[in-house]
This record gives C-alpha cells, structure tokens and sequence, in this order.
C-alpha cells in the first residue's frame, strides 16, 4: 500500500477475504453485504475499469475495480510506488485524494474501502475502490440532457462545489458536468478525484483559470452561449477576490474552454502554470 501500511490497516481495519481478494474497509459490514461483494468478485473483469453501485441496493456502497493491465503497472501498485514523474496510479492517487478530502470534511462520497485481487504468484491483477453510493443525486451532465434549460442551476451548483472544495484545499483538475452530483435537496458533491490536488499550488490563477475553462470546454458550452458563461464566472470570480490575478487567469482561460488539455497537462499547470507546448 501507499506510504505508511499500518496507518492504512488501522483506519481500514476490518478484512474481507474471499478467493484471491482482500478488501480493506473501515467498519464491519452484513451479511448481505459480504454476499454482494463476493458476487462483485465472482464476476469476471472483462472490462478494463468498471464502476457501479454494488449489487444490494441495502448497502448504499459504489465500487470501482480496475484491471491492471501491464507488469510494471502491477508491480507499482502492488508495493505502492510512484511512477517515474513522481505521481501513483490513477487508481491510488483517487484512494489518496478521496481519503484526503474526506478526513478535511469536503463535499465528496465517504471512502468506505479498497481491496485488490493477487494472483496465484501474489502479484496484484485487480484493483477496488469502495465508496458510498450517492443515493438521491444525479449528476450534472444527465440534467442537462433531461432538460437543457437546468444549465444555469447545473453551473451555479457547480461553482459553489468548485469554491467549497477550495476552502477545503481540494483542487480538482477534471470537475465537469458528470463529475458534479447534485441532490434532490442540499448542496452538490464532486466525484471522481484521481487528478486532484490536496496541498496548495504557487499557481492558483492559472488553475483556476483551467478549472473554470475546462467546465465549459467540457459538454457546458452545448447549453449556453460564450458570452453567457463568461457573465456567470465573472459573478463566481467575486467569491475569489483579491486572490485572482486576471492576467494569468486569463490566458488560462481562454486556452482551456476551446482546447482539449490532458490529465497530465493539467497537472503541469498546477504546479507550473504554464504549457510550454502552448505558451
């Protein structure tokens, strides 16, 4: 495991054995729950990466399982190890930054587990992430193609997540549309935290400046004119003042609503605030 293997057995203290997989969680689970899980396992992982809510609709839990698809892949998550540019996995930078985010209170699904899968030579083959199930929510994207006319309360809600999880110094580098679930009554939650961010960044105009482009760059801009969005984060920007320096924000910006950026580019303008490749 990451980092410090009995500071993650003591918080995910309880174990589930079954077959050739172990699952770490953090708190007894029931019968029917262990009977799911054993299903979940008993399947075969025919698809590289499969998420869904577990099958027993008592347990209100969502898995994730990954089938780690390379030697060297296998080797890295099985001992914990970063690769070469210093980052894990995505499937482990997720188990850490959900861990994170939970334990500073921010708006993001419970981390209720995570187990893997070895082989008969121990070598890990499958990956499990265990959350809880959202019940009661639907995510953003979904709304928007029910009904195109929610696009401003999917923005609004959006935006008020997208500054909460700042306060909570949680920068999220892929929140668009399908990673916002948005309940029947309360305040949004972010999903999906692999490519995120739990320590300040000296670069926090550019980031942002991605974050609020990429939203649109992703799906929003089918619902709403340029100009429109643009009005929407200027009256968001306010919740940042005087942290905002415009010019680099700016630039980030507009690159970010009409280019696609990758995972690891983002990263680079977090840490960098700039794409040499671009810029």
């Amino acid at each position: 495991m990451v980092g410090n293997t009995k500071f993650w057995q003591d918080e995910y203290p309880h174990t589930l054995r079954y077959r050739d997989t172990t699952l770490h969680l953090r708190a007894p689970i029931a019968a029917h729950t262990r009977q799911a899980f054993e299903r979940l396992i008993d399947q075969s992982a025919n698809a590289r990466r499969v998420s869904a809510p577990l099958g027993c609709a008592r347990s209100k839990l969502f898995t994730k399982r990954e089938k780690l698809d390379s030697l060297r892949k296998k080797w890295r998550m099985q001992r914990g190890s970063p690769r070469r540019n210093g980052l894990y996995d995505w499937s482990l930078e997720e188990l850490i930054n959900t861990r994170e985010a939970n334990r500073r209170g921010a708006r993001v699904p419970d981390l209720v587990g995570y187990g893997y899968t070895r082989s008969r030579f121990g070598l890990m083959q499958d990956f499990f992430l265990v959350t809880e199930q959202l019940t009661g929510h639907v995510d953003g994207l979904t709304v928007l193609r029910e009904s195109a006319e929610a696009v401003y309360r999917v923005i609004a809600a959006s935006f008020e997540l997208l500054h909460a999880l700042h306060c909570s110094g949680i920068t999220h580098m892929d929140l668009w549309a399908a990673n916002v679930m948005l309940p029947l009554q309360g305040k949004a939650q972010a999903i999906d935290l692999e490519n995120s961010f739990a320590e300040p960044t000296a670069f926090f105009s550019e980031t942002l400046g991605f974050q609020f482009g990429f939203f649109y760059y992703r799906e929003i801009y089918r619902y709403i004119t340029e100009a429109d969005y643009d009005a929407a984060v200027e009256c968001a920007l306010a919740e940042y003042f005087p942290d905002v320096q415009r010019a680099a924000f700016n630039r980030v910006y507009a690159l970010a609503k009409h280019e696609e950026i990758g995972r690891l580019e983002r990263r680079d303008i977090f840490t960098s605030g700039v794409l040499e490749s671009r810029w």
